[in-house]
């Protein structure tokens, strides 16, 4: 019985190995990628995931911002998601035009917090307020 009774720990234990509950932290998935607090931020996956593509800081002071426009990205970029700091009362969005000097289609990422994109080309990006 003691042989038997081995072989099931051993097989036990083998399984709670493999298990995701009792895998190690760093075998868990990707790295929370790193955006600074205050940051205008663009993800290389969905839900802010994967490599941080672009890192803008907005400079933001209680009575307004000041994040740069880009207007020729190089390389361009192919976003998922993005986090955006503006506080929803400065009344602003951040347009992401698929071609360099704010030229072609655009997204949109407006209000503050984290949104999700479709990946499409990012060739230059520009804070609008109005």
């Amino acid at each position: 019985m003691s042989r038997r009774a081995t072989r099931l720990v051993a097989a036990t234990v083998a399984m709670l190995g493999l298990s995701p509950a009792f895998a190690p932290a760093a075998s868990a998935g990707s790295p929370v990628p790193s955006c600074k607090e205050g940051y205008f931020c663009l993800f290389e996956g969905p839900h802010q995931t994967g490599r941080v593509l672009l890192a803008e800081d907005a400079h933001i002071a209680t009575d307004g911002f000041n994040l740069r426009e880009l207007d020729d990205i190089e390389p361009p970029i192919f976003p998922r998601s993005a986090r955006n700091p503006l506080p929803n009362d400065f009344g602003c969005i951040v347009r992401l035009n698929d071609r360099p000097h704010f030229a072609g289609d655009e997204q949109e990422v407006d209000g503050f917090g984290n949104h999700e994109l479709d990946g499409r080309r990012v060739g230059s990006l520009t804070p609008d307020c109005g």
